[in-house]
């Protein structure tokens, strides 16, 4: 498929049979959300106004929007891509009705992935509900590959009188994040991405340094809410919690263990610590996400009370040139 640049609107000159694929802006985006939607053809547009202007009030890049038209220019179906901080990008598709749906809605996605290359972006990403198995065949047939299968775990925060109790081991203490850290936190970072046991497939597919900045960038940043775990003087563990207002939620958006500090109870230890610090606090429920495949993370979370609340199949596309699909 050859990729143009062309100014919004315009009908690519694709030579694909299902039918050319446009870039939407200005006027074609309502059209194009309904599309996204899965709103039909003779429906309103209220919903399409209120999708743009949540994203008008949330400063969402709709720059990224692609779609496939009829040989009358009618828009069939759509794919949007949202970048992020840390140079990745979330992708969002029209579900398919049938497998010949799929391979048509994959050549969208896949149409705008290229046209990401040059975007300096690194990683394209979505996620699916586990029983969107046709738009998951888009996702494929545009290059995607499954990563994961993701619970999304809450529970309460705690209260000052239920507040777990912190009893660190000898040798072991904690400080808080400095912004001066940066450094220490990018290689205490790689150290525990070794033999990870959550979303192993991530490894090597982004810098670590735009890793840091997309967990910043995960709600609202809070230093004071960010742990790093030192044993007998050695940084080997950290803990990262990011408020997010919109849902009154806190977020545990990471946790991890170098490998010469697993095994030792440390992670309990480092869990309620960062649960302790939410005591008292507005927001109503601590969330987070983890690898159904990790097994020990998913035995820590259960115990400290963390309970699933929904599953999402999460499926990633590498961006640059220099590394494999």
């Amino acid at each position: 498929m050859t990729i143009s640049h062309a100014n919004p609107g315009q009908l690519l000159p694709a030579g694909d049979p299902d039918g050319p694929i446009i870039r939407v802006a200005g006027d074609r985006l309502d059209e194009a959300v309904q599309r996204l939607t899965g709103a039909g053809a003779d429906s309103d547009s209220a919903h399409a106004r209120r999708f743009l202007q949540f994203a008008r009030e949330n400063r969402i890049d709709l720059r990224h929007f692609w779609a496939r038209a009829d040989a009358a220019g009618r828009l069939l179906h759509a794919a949007l891509f949202v970048p992020s901080p840390g140079r990745t990008c979330m992708v969002f598709a029209t579900a398919p009705a049938s497998h010949q749906q799929a391979r048509s809605i994959g050549g969208v996605i896949g149409h705008g992935c290229a046209a990401l290359v040059d975007a300096g972006l690194d990683l394209a990403q979505a996620l699916l509900e586990p029983a969107e198995s046709l738009l998951c065949e888009a996702y494929l047939e545009a290059g995607f590959r499954e990563l994961a299968l993701l619970s999304y775990l809450e529970r309460p925060l705690p209260t000052r009188r239920s507040c777990p109790r912190v009893s660190w081991p000898e040798g072991a203490a904690v400080e808080p994040y400095r912004p001066d850290a940066d450094e220490v936190m990018v290689r205490l970072l790689d150290e525990t991405y070794i033999d990870t046991l959550d979303c192993p497939g991530l490894f090597g597919l982004r810098q670590t340094e735009d890793i840091l900045q997309g967990h910043r960038a995960s709600g609202q940043f809070d230093p004071s809410l960010w742990t790093i775990l030192h044993l007998h003087g050695r940084p080997v563990g950290v803990l990262l919690l990011n408020p997010a207002p919109a849902s009154r939620a806190i977020e545990l958006v990471y946790m991890g263990l170098a490998p010469s500090a697993r095994g030792r109870g440390l992670g309990t230890h480092l869990l309620n610590h960062g649960l302790s610090r939410l005591a008292g606090r507005r927001e109503h429920t601590v969330t987070l996400a983890v690898d159904d495949c990790n097994a020990p993370a998913r035995a820590l979370y259960r115990r400290a009370g963390f309970r699933p609340v929904l599953r999402r199949r999460a499926l990633i596309r590498p961006l640059r040139r220099d590394v494999g699909a």
